[in-house]
């Protein structure tokens, strides 16, 4: 395989994982900024929220917790839509409004599980989003 072929297949395999670490370390890294380290509740709480958004997800994606995964036959997305601008860019912007918004108005380990939650659902809700911009251009 020559190895522009070899790059292509590997940033198609880890395209939307490596969105999705930047967008959870990144909210992360927005929370720490603001509220310091975080208690071991606060960092439960911001993998709960994460957790709990995932098995949303799945039961929309897959009709429920215990359904059998299946990959969805689809054209793979356009190149443009694979460096995931708006679904990391939009995740972390809401992240860092909820941390700020939510600084001495909400308890903090509210703060932190809301975004885990939002950075979760809204980087996954985005991204089908961004596929849709991406064939739609074409």
């Amino acid at each position: 395989m020559k190895p522009s072929q070899r790059l292509a297949s590997n940033l198609v395999a880890e395209s939307k994982a490596y969105g999705y670490t930047l967008t959870i370390w990144g909210g992360g890294a927005i929370l720490i900024a603001h509220y310091g380290t975080p208690s071991i509740l606060d960092v439960a709480a911001y993998v709960g929220g994460a957790l709990v958004a995932m098995a949303l997800l799945a039961v929309v994606a897959f009709g429920g917790l215990l359904a059998e995964q299946r990959q969805p036959d689809g054209e793979p997305p356009p190149v443009a839509s694979m460096v995931h601008i708006a679904a990391t860019g939009g995740s972390l912007l809401v992240s860092y409004l909820v941390s700020v918004g939510g600084k001495g108005r909400l308890p903090t380990v509210l703060v932190f599980a809301l975004v885990g939650f939002l950075a979760t659902a809204l980087y996954n809700t985005l991204l089908v989003a961004e596929d849709s911009i991406g064939h739609a251009v074409e």
